[in-house]
């Protein structure tokens, strides 16, 4: 009888999720359609002028040699900024959009490939479930969502590292459980090490957090696994380390860090002291002004492995020692990682701004997830008296009520605040596109264009027209002077 019911719960559990996981689906939805009204801004002009005049390699190349500016020692985002203006006329909704759907696909592919490596029976839509929520939470706190996400030059920078990093993350751990039975080619040591060669070159933090992730991976390995594989996972992983070491070199010693370096005054303990602390003050205040997003993030995955995992089978005594064990190594980790993705920000400019923040936020994110779900498995055969199968459904339908009304929550107001003012401010831009275009095609050459206001801090036209925004957009719509006063 017991079994039937068990069967039963599992049943229901399953529908349940699938809802949740639609639900969930939904909001990223939203996001992605939030994309769809992404327009040209400041630094757009700038790098769609340099990718048309070069092909998008020889276009970083000459940014790269030139070091002019703090970003011209970032290889990768102007490389792929090339590759999306070969998307024609609507390439910025279409990057934007895809951008965001190619990200929660990574999520969950490599949800589904640790679950895997790890050896955890479970259903393919908890990985689905899991990666989703991640992607989730983390737009609904972004510090600063538009200019991470819907801003081209910034989202090449800050948000693309992260998309391409979670496609990579898969496939390494996929390389690794297949190190546990055959060798691997050549090929793929090559491809993993070129592929992080260019994540790192998207921006600093990303290359600072892997350099400082792989070696604390290689570590754990080196220490706790016994199996005649662990060679070869070391040899993958050092080649992974190798290349995002370089990535990180490459951008340390360009023309451009070389300038920054002149202009800084840091040592090394007052670099690393400024990035701890600040990695403490930033933690401290996202559960200030996040409690119950934060809150949510842990109590989701606690609920849905102990919902899922509810057995009459106890863990053993190691099993639980060794979950405790990381529960307290979280946290710490964080710290750590956190300050090293501050780390570029404390050499170049003090404390990081929003939108380089985000990583951090993912990795809280991240870390919040993974403590809800040890306790899930910590407390997996806790039985809520006096009865069992009542218990089960109290959570289980809390577990809806919070998973399925959360996100839809953030739908209706994606749609109510979000949506409005992006549509409006992709119309008006259209508008003076238009103008812009036709006055182009009768002959102008010198024009004054309405100033629009600006989107979450991304700078605008200007009423000089030497104002290096004014400069780069007259260049890409074939015009001596543009200002809008």
């Amino acid at each position: 009888m017991q079994l039937v019911i068990i069967k039963i719960e599992k049943k229901i559990f399953r529908y349940v999720l699938m809802i949740c996981v639609f639900a969930t689906l939904v909001a990223i939805g939203m996001y992605a359609y939030l994309g769809a009204f992404s327009r040209y801004l400041a630094d757009d002009y700038c790098e769609a002028v340099s990718v048309s005049k070069n092909s998008p390699i020889n276009a970083v190349i000459n940014r790269y040699s030139a070091g002019a500016t703090r970003a011209s020692n970032r290889y990768s985002n102007l490389l792929f900024v090339g590759f999306s203006e070969m998307l024609g006329e609507h390439n910025m909704q279409i990057t934007i959009v895809s951008m965001v759907l190619l990200w929660v696909v990574g999520l969950c592919w490599s949800a589904h490939e640790i679950r895997k490596f790890l050896k955890i029976d479970w259903s393919l839509f908890l990985d689905l479930y899991l990666g989703l929520s991640l992607g989730f939470f983390s737009f609904l706190q972004a510090p600063n969502l538009f200019q991470t996400v819907y801003w081209r030059s910034s989202m090449m920078t800050h948000f693309a590292p992260l998309v391409f990093g979670s496609f990579l993350s898969a496939f390494l751990v996929r390389q690794l459980q297949r190190l546990r039975f055959e060798p691997l080619s050549r090929l793929i040591y090559g491809f993993v090490f070129f592929a992080t060669f260019i994540i790192a070159g998207f921006s600093e933090p990303p290359a600072t957090t892997l350099v400082t992730t792989l070696p604390l991976l290689m570590a754990v390995i080196w220490f706790l696994e016994n199996t005649p594989a662990k060679q070869r996972h070391l040899g993958l992983l050092a080649w992974m380390f190798a290349g995002a070491f370089l990535g990180l070199m490459a951008l340390v010693f360009s023309p451009a860090g070389a300038n920054v370096a002149r202009e800084t005054s840091l040592d090394f303990v007052a670099i690393l002291s400024k990035s701890f602390l600040y990695s403490y003050l930033f933690i401290i205040d996202s559960l200030k002004i996040a409690p119950l997003p934060t809150l949510l993030s842990i109590l989701l995955p606690f609920m849905l492995i102990w919902l899922y995992k509810q057995q009459p089978s106890p863990s053993s005594r190691n099993e639980i020692y060794s979950i405790w064990l990381v529960i307290f190594a979280i946290p710490v980790l964080l710290w750590l990682l956190v300050a090293a993705g501050f780390a570029p920000s404390v050499y170049g400019q003090s404390f990081p701004v929003e939108r380089m923040r985000f990583l951090a936020r993912t990795l809280m994110i991240v870390a919040c997830m993974l403590e809800g779900a040890l306790f899930g498995f910590l407390l997996k055969d806790l039985k809520l008296s006096p009865n069992r199968i009542a218990g089960w459904w109290v959570v289980l339908v809390l577990f809806a009520v919070l998973a399925i009304g959360y996100p839809l929550r953030a739908v209706f107001n994606v749609l109510k605040v979000n949506v409005p003012e992006y549509r409006a401010h992709a119309e008006t831009w259209d508008t003076r596109d238009q103008y812009i275009r036709k006055s182009v095609v009768a002959g102008a050459k010198d024009m004054v264009v309405t100033q629009l206001d600006s989107m979450h801090g991304a700078v605008e036209y200007k009423g000089n027209k030497s104002f290096w925004v004014n400069v780069c957009a007259a260049e890409y719509y074939g015009l001596h002077t543009l200002v809008a006063p």
